[in-house]
């Protein structure tokens, strides 16, 4: 289980998002938990309506991630999931499971049992407050990178618009509903721990034992 750092905020962009590891650094990971806070509604002006993950994905071919219903008034109703590369590239997204469920879940699958990716390594995984979409920049342009207002991407997964899948993540709209906030978890498979750095200290140290040794 990885948390959202306490009193914290995950981060909402490539250089902010919270790597999602073990204390071991080792193992997998199959529950991050964490809390979408609200605020102004300003991306970057103190809104917190998009937390970002750095993850490492293990086994690209059984990957998944979905939110799951929370029991109480502080629960995130309705969230949105977002897979990126580790340049920011989107790869797929979800706003809703069906009429009936505003939940989330994004499987490594083109749905017609292809998958979208066969790589392990690092990746973005990104839950919204819906609609908080991601968007990318196209000259001057800010556009959404997956159009997750059109009417036939309000339910299952989508895909980036071909047009603009080249272009890596640059941003967020608002949320539509800045009440739609809320703790949340995101279970997942396929994912194991990001690699804890080791202190400056140790490996200063370590430098100096291999040092030691080579003179002997």
């Amino acid at each position: 289980i990885f948390d959202e750092p306490p009193g914290g905020d995950a981060g909402n962009s490539l250089t902010t998002a919270s790597n999602v590891s073990t204390t071991s650094g080792t193992g997998s990971v199959g529950l991050v938990k964490g809390e979408l806070k609200g605020g102004s509604g300003l991306v970057g002006g103190g809104g917190d309506f998009q937390d970002l993950y750095r993850i490492y994905i293990a086994d690209p071919l059984h990957f998944s991630a979905e939110t799951f219903g929370l029991d109480g008034d502080g629960a995130l109703r309705d969230p949105m999931l977002y897979l990126f590369d580790e340049t920011g590239h989107g790869i797929m997204a979800m706003n809703n499971v069906g009429n009936d469920n505003l939940h989330a879940k994004i499987v490594n699958d083109d749905g017609n049992g292809n998958a979208l990716f066969t790589q392990a390594g690092i990746y973005y995984l990104a839950i919204t407050s819906a609609m908080s979409e991601a968007t990318v920049l196209f000259g001057n342009e800010i556009l959404p990178l997956f159009e997750m207002g059109l009417e036939e991407h309000q339910f299952g997964q989508v895909v980036p618009r071909a047009d603009w899948a080249q272009l890596p993540l640059d941003g967020w709209t608002p949320p539509t509903d800045y009440e739609n906030i809320g703790l949340y978890e995101i279970g997942l498979n396929g994912v194991e721990s990001m690699p804890v750095p080791a202190p400056a200290g140790l490996a200063l140290l370590g430098i100096a034992a291999l040092g030691r040794r080579r003179r002997r």
